[in-house]
This record gives C-alpha cells, sequence and structure tokens, in this order.
C-alpha cells in the first residue's frame, strides 16, 4: 500500500524536487563542454527555478488547497505511489542516479526520466491545486513536457 501525504507535505516534495532539478542542471551546465548542450542546461535550470518559486508561493497558500478529503486520500495515496515507485523517490532521497557515470549521454538519461516522471508527478497534483491557479499548474506540466522532448532530442543527436 503507498503512502499517504497531506497537501503540504506534497508541496513540499514538489518544491525539493525543483530544487534538486536545479543543482542537476546547474551541475550539467558546469560540467558539460558542449556549447549547445550548455545553453539547454542553463535554460533547464532556470526553468526549474521558476517551477520552484510556484510552489513556493503554493506553500505560503495551503489555505487555497480543497478539502474534498475523498479525493484528497486518493490523491495524495496515488501521488505517494508515484514517488515510492520510481526515479522521484530516489531523487527526494539524494541518491545519484548516474552511478557515478559523469558522461552526457547517462546525464540526458536521467534528466529524461525526472522529467517524464515529474510531469505524472505534477499531473497528479492537479485535483490538490485552487481552480484559480491550476493554469499556473498546467502550463508547469508544458514546460516539462517540452524539457522532455529537449532532452531526448538531444540523445538522439549525441547517440549518432
Amino acid at each position: 500500500m503507498a503512502m499517504k501525504f497531506s497537501p503540504a507535505e506534497v508541496m513540499e516534495m514538489a518544491v525539493e524536487l525543483e530544487k534538486r532539478g536545479m543543482v542537476f542542471y546547474q551541475n550539467l551546465y558546469e560540467n558539460s563542454r558542449d556549447v549547445s548542450s550548455k545553453e539547454i542546461f542553463s535554460f533547464l535550470q532556470k526553468e526549474e527555478e521558476r517551477h520552484f518559486e510556484y510552489f513556493t508561493d503554493m506553500i505560503k497558500n495551503l489555505g487555497e488547497v480543497p478539502t474534498h478529503y475523498e479525493i484528497m486520500d486518493e490523491t495524495t495515496e496515488y501521488l505517494g505511489a508515484v514517488i515510492e515507485g520510481g526515479v522521484l523517490g530516489k531523487v527526494l532521497k539524494g541518491v545519484d542516479l548516474t552511478g557515478g557515470d559523469t558522461s552526457l549521454l547517462r546525464a540526458l538519461d536521467v534528466g529524461i526520466e525526472v522529467e517524464k516522471e515529474s510531469i505524472i508527478f505534477y499531473q497528479g497534483m492537479e485535483p490538490m491545486i485552487p481552480e484559480g491557479k491550476i493554469d499556473i499548474l498546467r502550463q508547469i506540466i508544458l514546460e516539462e513536457q517540452r524539457h522532455f522532448l529537449k532532452l531526448t532530442k538531444m540523445k538522439e543527436e549525441h547517440s549518432s
């Protein structure tokens, strides 16, 4: 059975994921020698920073989170399963997902996995977000989808 989290805990996980994403992409930027890769990693780091600010703001306004308990229980159980069963749980625990492999291709693989699971996690958060702020979350989801595509294209370019 998956763990259940309070809305505050889910928002804090989102903040932590974005914070770790900022560090991840900053490290990739610093360790990359390829100019186009550096540009993409810098862009992604700035995007994660914006997302961090959004979720930080949401925590300040947690009173706005709906309290439909049947939906909330199901939502938080689902989000717990996403965290426990995948790469995001490892990210939150600070596990080095590269396994010491600092190659660009390994970094791209990790980034692709994190972006993919972030999309799933943020989509699962939708029932917790007040109607007036749902468009911002949906924008973040679209941005994460674009990040996923950018990283996938980079991997294809560097694999051939």
